[in-house]
């Protein structure tokens, strides 16, 4: 069992990026093209220039929640609520602060919350409206749940809720951005489609856990965090003609690849849409059933997505995935590429 210190690279402070690249294609490109074990240089404006009429690009259309927001519990005492999962009608949050069972919070003049259940700093609470009025008051008091390498950015938090959202982004649910497809833009997109580049897309809803530490009995028991995800059959039905035709699968993001690797079974067999919740751990020496390429950003040290990526590479080639994957990290520290969610992309095909 490789241990998860093995993941571990140094990164200069200044290479963490605080803001996205403007306009956003604009951000850099380093491409490993694994038959010819070749590296090179592009800008993400570039990727057509390696993917070919016929393939298919699968996006995660998960919209990240303005997930977190400030109220007064009616006896007195300031409270955050952090938004996790919805279950059922009611919210799993995080809360900050002193709550009971029973207690009611207000958020707004119009907004409100009751405790149901709590078990630690997790409780479950029952807000006062449905969906639709429930994310137009959200949108307005929320505050994105970013990620602590980006909290001093410059941004506004008006800004930072448009740039930390993809341009296809459809259903909220994700308390992180799936950060690969913030390199797109629709110009972008309407380019490759015009190229006869296709798109199909999944809903895997990012969870906190993405930010958790990863131990070693993580490693050893191959369990990560639960995450909760949707496949279309229209996107099983483009997956499975692409394949038969002799196109290639492209997953924008390891929230992508992992969907679709949890459930390659059921995809490979066809059929209805698949609605399910995947706690796999992707790791070298696994296989890949469904994807043939992927766009990712570069990843926080000792984390899952590194090995998920180095497994991916593992799976192409005949390199130690680890070692690849570090040689390619250190190469783009060395290149001054930026990392994490606002950092720049690389393409592994």
């Amino acid at each position: 069992m490789t241990r998860i210190e093995k993941y571990n690279y140094l990164l200069p402070e200044i290479l963490i990026a605080k803001t996205p690249a403007n306009p956003r294609d604009a951000s850099r490109l380093l491409v490993f093209e694994t038959e010819k074990n070749n590296i090179c240089h592009k800008s993400f404006s570039d990727l057509s220039d390696f993917l070919k009429p016929g393939d298919l690009v699968v996006t995660n259309n998960s919209k990240v929640m303005p997930a977190r927001f400030f109220g007064r519990k009616i006896t007195g005492g300031n409270i955050e609520i952090l938004l996790l999962e919805k279950s059922g009608q009611n919210w799993q949050v995080l809360v900050g602060g002193k709550v009971l069972v029973g207690d009611k919070i207000y958020f707004s003049d119009n907004l409100k919350a009751e405790i149901l259940e709590k078990s630690g700093k997790e409780c479950l609470v029952a807000f006062n409206y449905p969906d639709e009025k429930f994310w137009q008051i959200v949108e307005k008091i929320g505050q994105m749940p970013i990620p602590p390498y980006i909290k001093n950015s410059p941004l506004s938090e008006t800004k930072l809720k448009k740039e930390y959202q993809t341009v296809y982004a459809k259903n909220y649910g994700s308390a992180a951005a799936p950060t690969a497809g913030l390199h797109f833009t629709e110009k972008l997109i309407s380019d490759l489609k015009v190229a006869s580049v296709n798109f199909a897309s999944v809903d895997l809803h990012v969870g906190l856990g993405t930010f958790a530490p990863i131990d070693d009995e993580n490693v050893k028991q191959k369990k990560l965090h639960s995450e909760n995800f949707f496949i279309p059959s229209t996107t099983i039905e483009n997956i499975l003609s692409t394949k038969k035709s002799g196109g290639r699968i492209i997953a924008v993001g390891t929230t992508t690849a992992r969907a679709l690797e949890s459930v390659s079974e059921k995809i490979l067999s066809g059929g209805n849409d698949i609605s399910e919740s995947t706690d796999i751990f992707i790791q070298p020496g696994d296989k890949f059933k469904i994807i043939d390429g992927l766009i990712t950003n570069f990843h926080l040290p000792k984390s899952s997505l590194m090995m998920l990526v180095a497994a991916f590479i593992q799976s192409k080639t005949n390199f130690d995935g680890r070692e690849k994957l570090l040689e390619l990290y250190n190469y783009a520290i060395k290149n001054q590429y930026r990392f994490y969610s606002f950092g720049d992309a690389m393409l592994i095909i």
